[in-house]
């Protein structure tokens, strides 16, 4: 390996569900999605979902969801926090 070269970094090959209480271990024929959250884009939070893609499960910040259910629970969440953060700022 020559010294000046850089590392790139390896992919996972291994990638759990974010849903709460799952951890369900992804095979490769699972139909798996994805999701992330945004705030620079509108300057308010924006959650984003899609079906499974290798370059974007490796950025920081995205969730693997293994299915409907965990999707539809982190989205659950994602607006309880919202609502929340407005109810405290009064908004």
């Amino acid at each position: 390996m020559n010294p000046g070269t850089p590392k790139l970094p390896v992919p996972n090959p291994y990638y759990r569900c974010a849903g709460p209480n799952c951890g369900t271990l992804k095979r490769s024929t699972d139909r798996w999605w994805l999701m992330w959250t945004s705030f620079a884009d509108f300057s308010i939070p924006v959650l984003y979902l899609c079906p499974w893609d290798e370059q974007i499960a490796q950025k920081e910040g995205t969730l693997h969801v293994c299915g409907e259910l965990c999707a539809q629970k982190l989205q659950s969440q994602f607006m309880g926090n919202v609502r929340e953060n407005l109810v405290r700022r009064g908004g």
